[in-house]
């Protein structure tokens, strides 16, 4: 009997998983794309979706140490995103949304990839020295998206592309330790943040409009 297919393999995989990590990636889906709409409930929703991966990446089958980490910054950063989007409202109506689109001049890139380099090195040589998966990978990911979700929490219009190439690189990583349902989860995070910028530039240009 010939061996199962790569393919069937991962569907197997997939439907193996915990409910820990299902519900983890349907919070975490439905966290981008209230992102995508501006919606401040993407904060108390995604805060759900981390608590939940943060067990999944100690488990010591999967050991990204990294990326359990960068879940506690992500929690830290659903309250002061939910307090940035909305100290403006009002018990009624938490949408008065006082942050608004806009860009970063290129310093702004350059300051945060040179940043995101050195923690990303920082981050690596420790992690390999504790025996953690894919070390420098997982470092270079964890890094940037600490910078990404920052940009978010500030409504910076260039997050989106921060998070396509991020998703992107997570989705081998999670491939890599068998995290299937995870590496789709990353593959919807990477369409949706294609959407999220086109969305957010349209906002933004119509701003650029109504200001005129």
């Amino acid at each position: 009997m010939p061996d199962p297919s790569i393919f069937d393999q991962m569907l197997a995989s997939v439907l193996g998983m915990g409910m820990l990590q299902w519900m983890a990636t349907l919070f975490g889906i439905a966290y981008v794309i209230l992102a995508a709409k501006e919606s401040p409930w993407c904060w108390p929703i995604g805060l759900v979706s981390v608590v939940m991966a943060f067990f999944v990446y100690i488990n010591p089958n999967v050991k990204l140490y990294s990326d359990a980490i960068l879940q506690v910054f992500y929690a830290g950063m659903s309250v002061y995103g939910w307090w940035a989007w909305t100290r403006n409202g009002t018990e009624n109506k938490v949408e008065d949304n006082p942050v608004t689109i806009g860009m970063w001049p290129w310093q702004n890139h350059l300051i945060a990839l040179g940043g995101g380099v050195v923690l990303a090195g920082l981050l690596g040589l420790m992690w390999s020295q504790l025996g953690a998966a894919l070390p420098y990978i997982d470092a270079m990911t964890s890094a940037f998206s600490v910078i990404a979700t920052f940009m978010v929490t500030r409504k910076i219009l260039e997050n989106w592309l921060y998070w396509i190439v991020i998703d992107t690189v997570c989705i081998f990583v999670y491939i890599h330790r068998e995290l299937y349902l995870f590496a789709i989860l990353f593959l919807v995070y990477a369409i949706v943040a294609a959407v999220g910028y086109y969305e957010w530039r349209r906002a933004y240009q119509d701003s650029l409009v109504h200001d005129l």
